[in-house]
């Protein structure tokens, strides 16, 4: 009698086992399609390289239109070492930034402020050292990633909230939001504006 209620008890064990792995295994199945509808795992895991790519000039095209630029907007004179510069300090700032934006999405960063390593006369009537960006508005605007027109100083960096220290410079009392609304403000155009980063042609 003992060595059958043994057996039985052991089956009554098995038999929730198996219900309560199977309900794991609904809730899973529930789970998963909830979480992408919602848009979380895109946003938090999706680089923004191509979408970047499809709102930004090759190489090409900007050598093309260096081609008919002799100066930037303060009047120093571009030449070829100049032109290489821009092309090689664009691709620089582009990947950089990119960089900073993948990092952050496996850290788990949800905020990027603007920063810059000189200050900008074309970007700072538009964009403040400080202004900040969720990822889920970079996710939606990727055309609000630096950098903003050719030789552009400005930089996204990763904030995850609880950050003593920030880069550039920044404090927390600068800290304020880039988007006033749902809809991005403005920013320059990239082929509007040329401005010699710092050692151009150096």
């Amino acid at each position: 009698m003992i060595a059958i209620a043994v057996v039985a008890a052991l089956i009554l064990v098995a038999l929730k086992m198996a219900l309560s792995r199977k309900e794991v295994s609904e809730t899973e199945e529930v789970r998963g399609p909830m979480i992408h509808m919602s848009g979380i795992y895109s946003i938090v895991r999706e680089s923004p390289r191509k979408g970047l790519a499809a709102l930004r000039p090759d190489e090409t095209a900007i050598r093309r239109f260096l081609d008919g630029i002799n100066e930037d907007i303060n009047g120093a004179p571009i030449r070829y070492s100049e032109r290489e510069a821009l092309v090689k300090y664009w691709k620089a700032q582009v990947e950089l930034n990119l960089q900073e934006i993948e990092k952050g999405d496996e850290s788990g960063a949800a905020f990027y402020y603007y920063g810059y390593s000189w200050p900008c006369p074309v970007c700072n009537e538009f964009v403040a050292k400080g202004n900040f960006v969720t990822r889920e508005e970079i996710y939606n605007y990727p055309h609000i990633i630096p950098p903003f027109h050719l030789g552009c100083p400005f930089m996204l960096n990763a904030h995850h909230g609880a950050d003593i220290r920030l880069k550039g410079g920044t404090s927390e009392s600068d800290m304020a939001p880039f988007f006033d609304g749902e809809k991005p403000p403005p920013i320059p155009d990239w082929i509007n504006v040329v401005s010699l980063p710092a050692g151009a042609g150096k």
